[in-house]
Parts: structure tokens; C-alpha cells; sequence
């Protein structure tokens, strides 16, 4: 292995490494920061929040779309060492962006009117004008978060992942505090809003100079070229179908227990829902710095056999942070529940496992969906995802007439079942030729001795259910030491293993 090569290696292992930190304080800043918001701006204002975050979630849409392709596109040509496709790349978006700015302030301008007309006999008046000042500030906060795009394009090629995480580290703690502060003064949820457009101004700023300065990112269009344009706009165009899937299969649910219930039993959901959000980055931790290495082996070899052995190994490991949460909320969820958001937030607990366990092999795929982007084959998976979002709204509104909160969990379940379980291995089996078989044999060895750790957990458990903080807090650290020497000795192979051990020395153990 070349030095070039061992750099980049040890960049992504200190990548993931920072990306797992991050998801744990992320994990650690909601437990402490989601029940204090609650009782700082109260239930109804919480659930208002949401709501909007709902909406505006749909808006970024754009984001996520271009953001994509910026990374795609430019991990294509620094793995080809192009420096003027890479510039072309960068500009061509600056090109694109001019245009979807304006989009975006022209539906968020509709979306105002239409807000107003719909929620008016839901909300009171001041809620309704709150509501349309969120609406416009998190409508700049967006189009500052696309500005920024091109600038984690870059860091990411140069794979500077450490970089990159570390400052999306500092927001994730310092945001909380400062609104935590500034709802004491202004308890509103239009104070968070301006508190998280704050931080976000400030970390882009940060991410654009180091870009610029160090990793020397040159936009500048060198040349109009058409083709690299329309291949932008045709992979941007399989993003949209996946983000605008997304979009409706996680937001939607809120909207139609907003309309049938109110913003009572939206908090409630959203509470569950903080659950499933907090668990998505543990899969994503390993599987975020992988772009440039896919997109190496794949530009230089079309190797389907180096992308399944890669598939394997990065979702193997991926998978263990996942049921750890997974496992261990099945066995200290309810009560967890019960201290961290308080009294009538119980169906929140069910939210969040049936929603968490068919999550859990769509997640920890991640790496997947990576291999798609960079293959040009993520459209079916968009659009098979779309299909299975409007299915879900079906679904949702039947259930949720029916069950409730819970109703319309059960209704996300069973769309990402069929979809992302079934359909999706299917396709990365059949036509990208991924070695699905050695997955699932590979991780059935891997889940089956947590399955059984996991109900001599709940058996023991059960005596000491119901009690405290300092009860709970024991129970889940005697869970973590389990959890680790059962995967160690019983589940982790021989490379996994060998991470465990090089952390162990890095940490002078």
C-alpha cells in the first residue's frame, strides 16, 4: 500500500472515529436539550416548531439534491485528478444555484399564503404569524446551507473529514446552549429559528475559508460545459425523487396528526421521532466517508467484487452502534421515555421501536446508497421509494384514524419494510451485482447473539423498571459492557476485531 494510500486510509478511520463522537453528543445533546426546550417553550409551542420544520423540510429538497451531486461529481474528477472538471463542476452549480434561490423565496412566499388559509381554524392568530416568521427564517438558513455545498464537496474529496466533523461538532453543542439562553429571555419557538440561522452563518463561514484557503477549492467556470451540465441536472434529477420520497415518508405523518389531532399529538410523535433521527447518524458515521474510495474503485476498474466486499465490511460495522440503540431502548425505552420527556409521552416509546426496527437494515445499508450515487443507479431507488411514500400517506391516514400516533408509526413500518427491505436488496443482488447472500448470513451471525443478550437484558431488568435516573443510567452502562464483550467475542471478525485492538493502542490502553 502506497503512503498516498495509507494517508487516506487512516483519514477515514479518524473520520468515522470523529463521526461516531459526533453522533454520540448528538444522541447525549437531545437527551439533556429536547425535554428542557419542551418545558422552556411548552408543549404547544414545541409541536408548532415542528410543524414548520415539517413543512420547511420539503424545501430542502434543493439542498439535498445539489449537494449530492456537488460531492459526486466532484469526488469524480479529484479521483481522475481533473482539476478543470472540478472547477467546471463548482461553477456549474453557482450557475444552477442563482436559480434555485429564487425558487425557493418564491414557494416559500406560497407556502406563507397557503399556511395561513389551511391552519387557520387549527392555530391561533399569533401562532400563525409565528409560524410565518419561522417559515422565512429557515428559508435563509436553507439557501446559506446551499451556498455551502460546493465548500463540503470539496473537503470531502480531499477527504478532510476530521476537518469537517469537528466544526459540525462545535454547532451541535454550542447551538443548543445559546438557545437554551436566548428561550429564557424570548420563550418562543421563532427564537429558536434565529438562533440556529446564527450558528449555521457562522460554521459556513468557517467551512468556505478552510476550503478556500487550504484545500485551495477554485470555482471559477472555465467553460460552459453542456454535457457535464446535463449529467448534473439528470443525476440531481434521481436525488429529488429520493429526497422529495423522503421528505413525504418521514414529514407527512406529522401533517395528518396536525390536521386530525392538533399539535398536542405531533409532539408526542416527534418525540418518538427524535429517536429515530438520533439513530440514523450512527449507520452514516462510517459509511459519510466512503464517497472518494467508492468512487476510486469504481472509476478505475468498474470492480463489483472490491464495491460488495466494501458493501460487507463498512455495513458490518455500521451495524453494531445500531443495536446497541436499538436493543438496549427495546429493554430501557419505556422508562427512559417516562424521565427524559415526562408523563403522556408513552405511545412515543412505541413510535420509536416500530419505527426503529425496519430502519434498522435501511440504515445500516447506507453504504449502499453511496454505491448507487456513485454508479449513476440511484434512480430506482428514488423512485421505488417515492411509490412507497405515497403508500405510506394511504396508509397513515387510515391508521392513524385508528391507533393514533402509534397508527401512523405502524404505517411507516410497513411501507420501509416492503421497500427498503425487500425491494431494494433485491435490487442491489440482481442488477448492481452486490453479493446479498454473504450480507445477510454475515449480519444474521452478527444480530442472532445480541437477540438473545438483549432478552436476558429485559428479564433482568424487570425488577428494577420504574425507578429512576440513577437505576436507569446503571442499567444501560451494565447493558453497554455486555453489548461490547458478547459483539467482541461472539459476533466481531477478525478485522473488526482489529479495529477494536488499534483504537486500543491509539488510546496508549
Amino acid at each position: 500500500m502506497s503512503n498516498e494510500a495509507r494517508g487516506n486510509s487512516g483519514k477515514r478511520r479518524a473520520g468515522a472515529l470523529v463521526s461516531y463522537a459526533y453522533s454520540i453528543t448528538q444522541v447525549l445533546v437531545n437527551l439533556i436539550y429536547v425535554p428542557l426546550l419542551l418545558s422552556g417553550i411548552g408543549q404547544s409551542e414545541y409541536g408548532l416548531y415542528q410543524l414548520v420544520g415539517s413543512i420547511i423540510a420539503y424545501l430542502s429538497i434543493a439542498n439535498s439534491t445539489f449537494s449530492a451531486g456537488a460531492t459526486r461529481f466532484y469526488c469524480k474528477f479529484y479521483a481522475l485528478g481533473d482539476e478543470e472538471g472540478m472547477a467546471n463542476t463548482l461553477g456549474i452549480l453557482k450557475r444552477i444555484y442563482r436559480i434555485a434561490y429564487l425558487l425557493v423565496f418564491a414557494i416559500v412566499g406560497v407556502v406563507l399564503v397557503a399556511f395561513s388559509a389551511v391552519y387557520a381554524s387549527l392555530l391561533s392568530h399569533w401562532e400563525i404569524v409565528e409560524s410565518c416568521l419561522m417559515l422565512g427564517v429557515l428559508a435563509i438558513n436553507l439557501v446559506l446551507t446551499m451556498n455551502n455545498t460546493m465548500s463540503i464537496a470539496c473537503i470531502t474529496a480531499h477527504e478532510e473529514f476530521t476537518f469537517l466533523k469537528i466544526s459540525q461538532l462545535a454547532v451541535l453543542v454550542l447551538q443548543p446552549i445559546l438557545i437554551l439562553v436566548f428561550i429564557n429571555v424570548w420563550p418562543f419557538a421563532v427564537t429558536v429559528t434565529f438562533v440556529q440561522l446564527f450558528c449555521n452563518f457562522v460554521c459556513r463561514m468557517i467551512q468556505q475559508v478552510f476550503a478556500r484557503k487550504k484545500l485551495n477549492m477554485d470555482d471559477k467556470l472555465r467553460f460552459l460545459d453542456k454535457d457535464l451540465e446535463r449529467q448534473i441536472l439528470v443525476f440531481s434529477g434521481g436525488i429529488v425523487l429520493g429526497v422529495v420520497a423522503d421528505q413525504i415518508f418521514w414529514k407527512t405523518d406529522q401533517l395528518i396528526l396536525g390536521y386530525l389531532y392538533g399539535t398536542a399529538s405531533v409532539a408526542v410523535y416527534s418525540v418518538g421521532s427524535q429517536i429515530v433521527n438520533v439513530y440514523s447518524p450512527l449507520g452514516f458515521a462510517v459509511s459519510s466517508v466512503f464517497m472518494p474510495r467508492v468512487s476510486e474503485i469504481w472509476h478505475s476498474g468498474h470492480d463489483i467484487n472490491g464495491l460488495s466486499r466494501l458493501f460487507v465490511k463498512v455495513s458490518r460495522v455500521a451495524l453494531y452502534p445500531l443495536l446497541a440503540v436499538l436493543l438496549g431502548f427495546i429493554v430501557f425505552g419505556q422508562d427512559f421515555i417516562r424521565l427524559w420527556a415526562g408523563e403522556g409521552y408513552g405511545d412515543a416509546y412505541w413510535v420509536a421501536i416500530i419505527e426503529l426496527i425496519p430502519f434498522t437494515v435501511d440504515v445500516s445499508q447506507n453504504i449502499g446508497l453511496i454505491i448507487l450515487q456513485v454508479m449513476d443507479c440511484y434512480g430506482f431507488r428514488a423512485r421505488m421509494y417515492l411509490v412507497a411514500a405515497v403508500i405510506n400517506i394511504g396508509l397513515t391516514v387510515i391508521l392513524a384514524n385508528e391507533l393514533g400516533v402509534v397508527g401512523a408509526a405502524l404505517a411507516s413500518a410497513v411501507a420501509m419494510t416492503v421497500s427498503s427491505g425487500f425491494i431494494l436488496n433485491w435490487y442491489f443482488q440482481k442488477c448492481i451485482g452486490l453479493d446479498m447472500g454473504t450480507w445477510w448470513k454475515s449480519v444474521l451471525r452478527e444480530i442472532l447473539p445480541m437477540m438473545v443478550l438483549c432478552g436476558i437484558t429485559a428479564v433482568a431488568w424487570r425488577p428494577f423498571a420504574g425507578g429512576g435516573w440513577i437505576s436507569l443510567i446503571a442499567g444501560i452502562a451494565c447493558w453497554a459492557v455486555a453489548f461490547f464483550l458478547v459483539s467482541y467475542f461472539l459476533c466481531a471478525n477478525d478485522y473488526e476485531k482489529s479495529l477494536v485492538l488499534r483504537m486500543r493502542r491509539k488510546l496508549g490502553a
